[in-house]
């Protein structure tokens, strides 16, 4: 039995028109202020008040700058300065904070051993075709190199 994958989930359904719920219900809130400021005050003041209530209700309505609604913008801005902040100060390094260790020379210095062409060609190999590699069966394989 096959079922519909939904697609497009960042998008939200249209309620009221063209236009979404949040949408919605920022332009009842500007138009009710609208209205409670055009009944209360007179129009000079009303004038006064209408249009920053206009510019913010189609701000928190339409504008999503940088992919974000005003309303999460708000949101960010108000929980960063009321939550408390951590910082944590980590002292520099000095020299003094360090055990210097001076390298003990040892009498038998360990010689390289070369490795020939054929040998990193055959590991080479190894890794190209092998998911895993056996080391242990390496180490016992040429006992002489150390792999």
């Amino acid at each position: 039995m096959q079922y519909s994958v939904p697609q497009f989930l960042d998008v939200e359904d249209k309620v009221v028109g063209p236009f979404t719920g949040k949408q919605a219900l920022f332009m009842i809130i500007g138009f009710g202020v609208l209205l409670i400021s055009f009944t209360f005050f007179r129009i000079s003041f009303f004038i006064v008040i209408a249009i920053p209530t206009i510019i913010l209700t189609l701000a928190f309505a339409f504008w999503k700058p940088k992919g974000f609604t005003v309303s999460r913008w708000m949101t960010n801005i108000i929980n960063y300065y009321t939550t408390p902040h951590f910082y944590v100060w980590r002292r520099e390094p000095d020299s003094k904070m360090f055990k210097q260790t001076q390298r003990k020379q040892s009498s038998k210095e360990v010689q390289a051993i070369p490795i020939s062409k054929n040998r990193i060609k055959e590991l080479a190999w190894l890794l190209d075709t092998s998911t895993s590699v056996s080391m242990s069966y390496e180490a016992k394989a040429r006992p002489k190199e150390k792999i």
